[in-house]
Protein backbone atom coordinates (compact mmCIF):
# COMPACT_ATOMS: atom_id res chain seq x y z
CA UNK A 1 0.00 0.00 0.00
CA UNK A 2 1.46 3.64 -0.66
CA UNK A 3 0.41 6.47 1.33
CA UNK A 4 -1.24 8.90 -0.19
CA UNK A 5 0.23 12.67 -0.95
CA UNK A 6 -2.20 14.69 0.96
CA UNK A 7 -0.33 17.73 0.56
CA UNK A 8 -0.77 18.23 -2.62
CA UNK A 9 -5.03 18.87 -2.29
CA UNK A 10 -4.05 21.79 0.27
CA UNK A 11 -3.22 23.36 -3.14
CA UNK A 12 -6.40 22.58 -4.64
CA UNK A 13 -8.87 22.67 -2.56
CA UNK A 14 -4.33 15.50 26.10
CA UNK A 15 -0.97 17.53 24.76
CA UNK A 16 2.29 15.48 24.80
CA UNK A 17 4.07 16.57 27.51
CA UNK A 18 8.37 16.75 28.20
CA UNK A 19 8.83 17.25 24.86
CA UNK A 20 11.39 20.04 24.34
CA UNK A 21 9.64 21.94 21.11
CA UNK A 22 6.14 22.07 22.51
CA UNK A 23 7.33 23.83 25.90
CA UNK A 24 9.41 26.46 23.24
CA UNK A 25 7.02 26.72 21.07
CA UNK A 26 3.80 29.09 21.33
CA UNK A 27 1.52 30.51 18.39
CA UNK A 28 2.14 34.42 17.58
CA UNK A 29 1.38 36.72 15.39
CA UNK A 30 3.26 39.87 15.03
CA UNK A 31 3.74 42.12 11.44
CA UNK A 32 4.13 40.54 8.26
CA UNK A 33 7.75 39.09 8.02
CA UNK A 34 8.43 39.21 4.28
CA UNK A 35 11.38 37.46 3.88
CA UNK A 36 10.56 34.37 6.34
CA UNK A 37 7.12 34.54 4.33
CA UNK A 38 9.58 33.92 1.18
CA UNK A 39 11.87 31.21 2.56
CA UNK A 40 8.21 29.22 3.20
CA UNK A 41 7.17 29.34 0.19
CA UNK A 42 10.70 28.24 -1.81
CA UNK A 43 10.72 25.11 0.85
CA UNK A 44 6.80 24.83 -0.34
CA UNK A 45 8.25 24.46 -3.92
CA UNK A 46 10.01 22.26 -3.31
CA UNK A 47 8.06 20.32 -1.45
CA UNK A 48 5.39 19.93 -3.61
CA UNK A 49 7.68 19.48 -6.82
CA UNK A 50 8.73 15.91 -5.23
CA UNK A 51 5.70 15.14 -4.45
CA UNK A 52 3.96 15.81 -8.11
CA UNK A 53 6.49 13.35 -9.70
CA UNK A 54 5.04 10.81 -8.04
CA UNK A 55 2.10 11.55 -7.92
CA UNK A 56 2.67 11.87 -12.12
CA UNK A 57 4.06 8.21 -12.23
CA UNK A 58 1.10 7.06 -9.55
CA UNK A 59 -1.26 8.51 -12.67
CA UNK A 60 0.41 6.28 -15.05
CA UNK A 61 0.27 3.49 -13.25
CA UNK A 62 3.93 3.27 -12.37
CA UNK A 63 6.17 2.69 -9.16
CA UNK A 64 8.09 5.46 -8.35
CA UNK A 65 11.58 4.42 -8.08
CA UNK A 66 14.59 5.15 -5.32
CA UNK A 67 15.71 8.24 -6.63
CA UNK A 68 11.89 9.90 -6.64
CA UNK A 69 11.57 8.25 -2.78
CA UNK A 70 15.42 9.50 -1.84
CA UNK A 71 14.28 13.59 -3.24
CA UNK A 72 11.10 13.57 -1.10
CA UNK A 73 12.53 12.23 1.60
CA UNK A 74 15.66 14.65 1.77
CA UNK A 75 13.24 17.89 1.12
CA UNK A 76 11.14 16.69 3.59
CA UNK A 77 13.82 16.13 6.22
CA UNK A 78 15.40 19.61 5.57
CA UNK A 79 11.95 21.45 6.14
CA UNK A 80 11.28 19.75 9.15
CA UNK A 81 14.79 20.79 10.51
CA UNK A 82 14.27 24.33 9.35
CA UNK A 83 11.09 24.31 10.90
CA UNK A 84 11.89 23.70 14.05
CA UNK A 85 14.13 25.73 14.28
CA UNK A 86 11.51 29.15 13.34
CA UNK A 87 9.25 27.19 15.48
CA UNK A 88 11.78 27.53 18.22
CA UNK A 89 12.52 31.09 17.67
CA UNK A 90 8.91 33.11 16.16
CA UNK A 91 6.89 30.25 17.19
CA UNK A 92 4.12 29.12 14.94
CA UNK A 93 3.99 30.89 11.70
CA UNK A 94 0.21 31.92 11.39
CA UNK A 95 -1.68 34.59 8.82
CA UNK A 96 -0.76 37.35 10.12
CA UNK A 97 2.96 36.84 10.31
CA UNK A 98 3.23 35.12 7.18
CA UNK A 99 0.04 35.60 5.19
CA UNK A 100 -2.45 32.39 4.32
CA UNK A 101 0.35 30.98 1.45
CA UNK A 102 3.16 30.91 4.24
CA UNK A 103 0.57 29.53 7.23
CA UNK A 104 -0.02 26.92 4.00
CA UNK A 105 2.94 26.47 3.71
CA UNK A 106 4.56 26.04 7.01
CA UNK A 107 1.68 23.47 7.71
CA UNK A 108 2.97 21.30 4.44
CA UNK A 109 6.31 20.85 6.50
CA UNK A 110 4.80 19.77 9.47
CA UNK A 111 2.00 17.48 7.70
CA UNK A 112 5.05 15.92 5.99
CA UNK A 113 7.48 15.27 8.67
CA UNK A 114 6.33 11.88 9.41
CA UNK A 115 9.85 10.40 10.59
CA UNK A 116 9.69 12.47 13.57
CA UNK A 117 5.95 12.36 14.74
CA UNK A 118 6.80 12.59 18.18
CA UNK A 119 7.41 17.01 16.62
CA UNK A 120 3.93 16.35 15.21
CA UNK A 121 2.17 15.40 17.73
CA UNK A 122 3.96 18.72 19.81
CA UNK A 123 3.23 20.78 17.75
CA UNK A 124 -0.63 20.16 17.43
CA UNK A 125 -1.26 21.80 20.58
CA UNK A 126 0.17 24.89 19.05
CA UNK A 127 -2.06 24.62 15.71
CA UNK A 128 -5.05 23.99 17.29
CA UNK A 129 -4.53 27.27 19.67
CA UNK A 130 -3.55 29.05 15.96
CA UNK A 131 -7.06 27.68 14.88
CA UNK A 132 -8.57 29.07 17.80
CA UNK A 133 -7.02 32.55 17.19
CA UNK A 134 -8.03 32.71 13.54
CA UNK A 135 -3.97 32.25 12.97
CA UNK A 136 -4.35 28.67 10.98
CA UNK A 137 -6.80 26.76 8.52
CA UNK A 138 -9.27 24.64 10.35
CA UNK A 139 -8.47 22.26 7.61
CA UNK A 140 -4.84 21.98 8.55
CA UNK A 141 -5.76 21.39 12.22
CA UNK A 142 -7.85 18.48 11.58
CA UNK A 143 -5.47 16.52 9.03
CA UNK A 144 -2.43 16.81 11.91
CA UNK A 145 -4.99 15.47 14.12
CA UNK A 146 -5.57 12.54 11.63
CA UNK A 147 -1.89 12.36 10.74
CA UNK A 148 -0.61 12.02 14.81
CA UNK A 149 -3.67 9.34 15.53
CA UNK A 150 -2.88 7.26 12.39
CA UNK A 151 0.94 7.33 13.41
CA UNK A 152 -0.10 6.00 17.02
CA UNK A 153 -2.41 3.52 15.40
CA UNK A 154 -5.56 4.80 16.53
CA UNK A 155 -9.14 5.71 14.32
CA UNK A 156 -8.76 9.01 13.15
CA UNK A 157 -10.97 12.10 13.49
CA UNK A 158 -11.67 13.47 10.53
CA UNK A 159 -11.37 11.34 7.66
CA UNK A 160 -8.21 12.46 5.94
CA UNK A 161 -5.86 9.41 5.84
CA UNK A 162 -5.93 7.03 3.16
CA UNK A 163 -3.92 4.21 1.68
CA UNK A 164 -4.33 3.37 -2.67
CA UNK A 165 -4.74 0.16 -2.73
CA UNK A 166 -5.34 -1.38 -6.26
CA UNK A 167 -5.62 2.09 -7.67
CA UNK A 168 -8.38 2.71 -4.89
CA UNK A 169 -8.66 5.33 -2.18
CA UNK A 170 -8.75 2.96 1.02
CA UNK A 171 -9.54 5.54 4.21
CA UNK A 172 -7.88 4.33 7.59
CA UNK A 173 -10.29 3.40 10.01
CA UNK A 174 -12.75 6.59 11.43
CA UNK A 175 -13.58 6.89 15.27
CA UNK A 176 -17.55 7.57 14.89
CA UNK A 177 -17.77 7.52 11.57
CA UNK A 178 -21.68 8.19 11.67
CA UNK A 179 -20.70 12.05 12.61
CA UNK A 180 -17.42 12.26 10.62
CA UNK A 181 -19.25 14.49 7.75
CA UNK A 182 -20.40 17.08 10.66
CA UNK A 183 -16.73 17.20 12.17
CA UNK A 184 -15.25 17.88 8.72
CA UNK A 185 -17.67 20.75 8.25
CA UNK A 186 -16.96 22.63 11.69
CA UNK A 187 -13.30 22.61 10.52
CA UNK A 188 -14.37 23.35 7.02
CA UNK A 189 -13.71 20.08 5.43
CA UNK A 190 -16.15 18.99 2.55
CA UNK A 191 -18.44 16.00 3.03
CA UNK A 192 -15.83 12.43 3.45
CA UNK A 193 -17.39 10.84 -0.32
CA UNK A 194 -16.75 14.18 -2.35
CA UNK A 195 -13.18 14.12 -0.68
CA UNK A 196 -12.90 10.42 -1.89
CA UNK A 197 -13.92 11.33 -5.27
CA UNK A 198 -11.24 14.14 -5.24
CA UNK A 199 -8.58 11.87 -4.11
CA UNK A 200 -9.69 9.24 -6.69
CA UNK A 201 -9.34 11.80 -9.70
CA UNK A 202 -6.14 12.58 -8.35
CA UNK A 203 -4.66 9.34 -7.61
CA UNK A 204 -6.40 6.61 -9.59
CA UNK A 205 -4.34 5.54 -12.29
CA UNK A 206 -5.34 7.05 -15.98
CA UNK A 207 -6.58 5.13 -18.75
CA UNK A 208 -4.32 5.73 -21.84
CA UNK A 209 -6.80 7.26 -24.78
Amino acid sequence: MRRILLGILLLACAKPSGHGAASAIMATAGPRDETLRSDLLTRAEADQSARLALMRKQQQGLTPDSLDIARMIEVDEANTAWLRRVLAVRGWPGKTLVGADGADAAFLFIQHADRDTAFQAAVLPLLEQAFAAGEASGQHFALLTDRVATARRQPQIYGSQADIVAGHVVLKPIADSAGVDARRARVGLPPLAEYVRVLDSLYAPRKSP
